[in-house]
């Protein structure tokens, strides 16, 4: 059951990222009704980042109470882990640091949608939620086919491996252990490294942003002055 919940917020996130990219873009591209649309983005950045937060904790309520039945928690956690490398776990997998990306995101989002120069928000948000639909997609896990998008967080040990002998002959088979973190990573750094990169990647959404606005709207001067703060930010960062 959890697992379906998580997949339906990821799944809400992604559809409501991809609304609030029209409803910026149309903010930005016409004046008359621009303002309702601009309100509309962000409601639907609010929502999507509500679906993230809630999916992350989730993760993490997983990873913390040892549900080795999803695929994630089996591959990168163990009983013997103290808290703060269960807690690490949670971006320790690919799934997991595109999650944390996507919610840093969110907040440079929100951040943007404060600060930017009041012309610029609504442009610059359209690029940035984006590029935030691209990076959903490597977290949604919805099949077209043969074709799946993305890695789910929330798939189960079976649905992940689905031609393991053990499965063919129990498919509720559970494991009692996961495989535990990598050795290599169980230091303190592995709590603190990833967070600070990815502040680093999100920091850097805001200047690439502003230089794509720059040439949509063929402002190929008056946009330095407006990024320039947030291209101090991302070079600090």
């Amino acid at each position: 059951m959890s697992g379906i919940i998580g997949h339906l917020l990821i799944l809400t996130a992604f559809v409501s990222c991809i609304l609030s990219v029209f409803a910026f873009y149309r903010a930005a591209e016409y004046e008359h009704d621009g303002v309702d649309f601009f309100r509309l983005g962000k409601l639907l950045w609010g929502v999507m980042t509500v679906c993230l937060f809630s999916a992350w904790l989730l993760l993490i309520v997983l990873i913390a109470t040892h549900q080795f039945q999803y695929n994630y928690v089996w591959a990168h956690s163990s009983l013997d882990l103290p808290f703060h490398f269960l807690f690490s776990a949670s971006w320790e997998g690919q799934e997991g640091s595109f999650l944390l990306w996507i919610i840093m995101n969110c907040l440079m989002g929100f951040a943007l949608l404060r600060w930017a120069a009041p012309d610029y928000r609504a442009p610059v948000m359209a690029v940035v939620a984006f590029c935030q639909v691209c990076l959903l997609t490597m977290i949604v896990g919805v099949k077209l086919g043969p074709i799946e998008i993305g890695s789910a967080p929330f798939a189960t040990i079976a649905e992940a491996n689905p031609d393991a002998p053990i499965f063919q002959s129990n498919p509720d088979f559970v494991p009692a252990d996961g495989t535990g973190l990598n050795d290599l990573l169980q230091n303190y750094w592995m709590v603190i490294h990833p967070p600070m990169l990815f502040v680093g990647f999100t920091t850097m959404i805001a200047p690439f942003a502003f230089a794509v606005v720059a040439l949509w709207k063929r402002q190929y001067v008056q946009w330095v002055r407006p990024a320039l703060p947030w291209t101090l930010i991302s070079v600090m960062c």
